[in-house]
């Protein structure tokens, strides 16, 4: 399962929205928008900003009247009827809602749930608000020849709201502050998680390399030294007592060092060498040990030229060879062989690369697996391929041990 996927499973319908996402979307004024739309966190600061305007508004109609007609005793039940109404006006649509969201269903059966809710609480505001105008019909019946008294202020604001009506119709008006300006906000919330969650695979995945990359270096640095420290303690003690194989194996360190150390830090991250330069670095390797042990190590190497072009990450297989030198052939008094030998298993994007390091040196011992070169190979294998890879470990039947890399089988 990808992180984008896992992080939609994880996620609960009332966390708040990470900081890319709500901060595109629209309706930034209000800090309600930093939760998904039509749930209870969401409402809860919505109605900090709403419902103050909604009883200024509700005040506002009491008063005006009052004002209008010089009937102050008018203001208290015309004023608390309209900011009832005018509470549920921008409530009761963003409730509806909410009843719609939290049943978790499909999302295009949600989604239509959402819009028809904000529907109806718009033909319900509709009616509360018809009910306001009817109460105020009844209060002006009884003050039925008065003339109204507006003072010049109330007269203007009087003016621009019947002007503002005209071009904004009544019903705009329900929808916008009934919670119909927020369905955009809704449906880009699907579209923006997802771009979000794509966004933190890529970080993810990119943060995953560089500590992939690190563990390759980590690992270099721990191959390169023992190596170099044993190459250069066998030299040593070659100067003295055969200086001839002393200068092959210097000349056999030097063209080492020249063709595949640069290449190695070159290949240091995933999936960017091959399975040829591998076997390559491998390769100078034994011939170097060949010339530190002498005649009693063989080589045998089996790689098909079709197999060398497949991607095998760089510090992987040298482990092994330094393995089965370290425990099957120094260890053992006869003539000791090392084979190397590739193959593919499995069919279409199953198949897999299988690289099998066999020795027939001493056999089996708690050392043999315990070193921390081959616990890297195993942390690198399973960071890298997620379980689709495996490094195996086991006794040979005609004797030594066997080592086995199997990884998915891909051709650069």
């Amino acid at each position: 399962m990808g992180h984008a996927a896992a992080a939609s499973e994880r996620r609960k319908i009332d966390d708040a929205l990470p900081s890319d996402v709500w901060a595109a979307g629209v309706g930034r004024l209000g800090p309600y928008h930093r939760f998904p739309a039509y749930t209870w966190p969401w409402f809860r600061r919505r109605a900090i900003v709403w419902w103050p305007l909604a009883i200024a508004h509700g005040i506002f109609v009491g008063a005006w009247h009052a004002s209008s007609m010089s009937t102050w005793d008018h203001a208290l039940p015309l004023g608390s009827l309209a900011v009832f109404a005018s509470l549920l006006t921008v409530s009761i649509g963003p409730l509806l809602a909410m009843f719609a969201r939290y049943r978790r269903l499909p999302y295009v059966a949600e989604a239509t749930l959402v819009v028809i809710a904000i529907l109806i609480g718009v033909c319900l505001s509709h009616l509360l608000q018809e009910v306001v105008a009817g109460y105020h019909d009844i209060l002006m019946d009884r003050l039925r020849g008065r003339s109204m008294h507006r003072p010049r202020a109330i007269e203007t604001v009087s003016q621009a709201i019947a002007a503002l009506m005209g071009t904004l119709p009544h019903w705009i008006t329900l929808f916008l502050v009934g919670g119909g300006w927020e369905l955009k906000s809704y449906f880009g919330e699907r579209r923006l998680l997802a771009e979000y969650d794509r966004r933190q695979d890529l970080h993810a995945l990119r943060r995953d390399k560089a500590e992939t990359d690190l563990r390759l270096a980590v690992l270099q640095a721990q191959i390169e030294p023992h190596f170099l420290f044993n190459t250069l303690a066998s030299i040593r003690s070659l100067v003295r007592l055969d200086p001839e194989r002393a200068e092959a194996t210097i000349s056999a360190l030097s063209s080492y060092l020249r063709t595949t150390l640069p290449k190695l830090r070159r290949d240091v991250g995933v999936h960017s060498a091959t399975l040829g330069e591998q076997i390559d670095i491998c390769a100078s390797y034994l011939e170097l040990m060949q010339i530190r042990i002498g005649d009693r190590l063989q080589v045998s190497i089996d790689v098909s030229e079709a197999l060398r072009a497949i991607e095998f990450p760089p510090l992987l297989l040298i482990p092994l060879v330094e393995n089965a030198v370290k425990h099957g052939v120094e260890p053992k008094a006869g003539p000791v062989t090392i084979g190397i030998h590739a193959r593919l298993i499995g069919e279409g994007e199953e198949q897999l690369v299988q690289v099998d390091v066999d020795d027939d040196g001493i056999g089996m011992s708690e050392a043999v697996g315990a070193g921390v070169g081959l616990a890297n190979v195993r942390a690198q294998l399973e960071r890298q391929f997620d379980g689709g890879a495996t490094l195996a470990i086991n006794t040979r039947e005609a004797g030594g041990v066997r080592s086995r890399i199997a990884l998915p089988a891909r051709t650069r």
